[in-house]
């Protein structure tokens, strides 16, 4: 099989299916009832909005009039973003117009007015109208950000009165058959996720507790609830794509030759099942909804 590892185009297309089934039903429930009551136009920003899954999922479920800030700092991935949207729309039957900036989604009598804006969390009160803003939106996407980029973000949030969906957020991983080693494999995943870089140290596999913690200091009303990808058997696309993510990761640590080795033999065996059809990978989530 041949996947192009490099290209997170392609990698957000396969996961969508994965992640829109691992969605939990009742903090989503939680989502559209808290807003159920809401008559004027819903404003959704989505950070970290890649090529717009969360509009695709959310459109038909939302039943209000839509604006969504589409917030996305890699310009090749919102100009994918504004594609797919194209064809979501095309496929449904759904108007679609677009401007150099904006673009407009019509379903009967339901429209969406969508913005695409290159920018960053640390920035959101540039990007976005935190006074109009109704609602946050990230999906995978907060493990990403540090521990400070997510306090200084939730802050802003609170003195505005706007809520927080966060799904999808990791917490670990399992592998099937279980090996011995499984456990110090994904210690060392988890050491790269925490490795530092330009922003800090991102909050990694740690970041649902302290996403929880952070928002309970912030005095927030907080529903969690777990958000699981059961990758089967014979569901070899993703798995190649998760044993390809660990061993880069690994490929960046500081690993003893005998670590290395220890590392090569779990990858040769697991690559083996995958072959086999006879691998099967949990990957466990956290989904989070947060109002005042």
């Amino acid at each position: 099989m041949h996947l192009d590892y490099n290209d997170p185009i392609s990698w957000l297309n396969h996961r969508y299916a994965c992640d829109a089934q691992a969605r939990n039903p009742y903090i989503e429930e939680k989502f559209l009832s808290f807003f159920r009551q809401h008559e004027s136009v819903l404003h959704i920003t989505d950070v970290g909005a890649g090529t717009g899954a969360n509009l695709c999922y959310y459109f038909d479920k939302l039943k209000h009039q839509q604006e969504w800030t589409l917030l996305e700092q890699n310009s090749s991935l919102t100009q994918a973003c504004r594609k797919r949207l194209r064809n979501f729309a095309e496929q449904n039957g759904y108007y679609w117009e677009e401007q150099e900036n904006e673009a407009q989604l019509i379903a009967d009598s339901k429209r969406a007015l969508i913005r695409f804006v290159t920018g960053n969390l640390d920035h959101i009160e540039q990007c976005t109208d935190l006074e109009k803003a109704d609602v946050v939106v990230g999906n995978a996407f907060f493990d990403l950000i540090s521990f400070d980029q997510f306090d200084a973000f939730i802050g802003k949030l609170v003195d505005h009165n706007v809520s927080l969906l966060a799904t999808l957020n990791y917490y670990e991983t399992s592998f099937y058959p279980f090996y011995e080693e499984d456990h110090q494999i994904m210690r060392w995943y988890h050491m790269h996720m925490k490795r530092p870089q330009s922003f800090g140290i991102g909050m990694g596999a740690d970041c649902c507790e302290e996403m929880l913690d952070l928002l309970a200091q912030h005095h927030m009303m907080i529903e969690q609830e777990s958000s699981q990808w059961h990758l089967k058997r014979g569901n070899t696309t993703m798995q190649h794509y998760i044993l390809h993510f660990i061993e880069h990761a690994l490929s960046e640590l500081s690993l003893t030759e005998e670590e290395r080795a220890i590392f090569q033999r779990w990858l040769t065996k697991r690559k083996e099942q995958l072959h086999d059809r006879t691998l099967e990978i949990i990957i466990d989530h956290s989904d989070i909804f947060a109002a005042e």
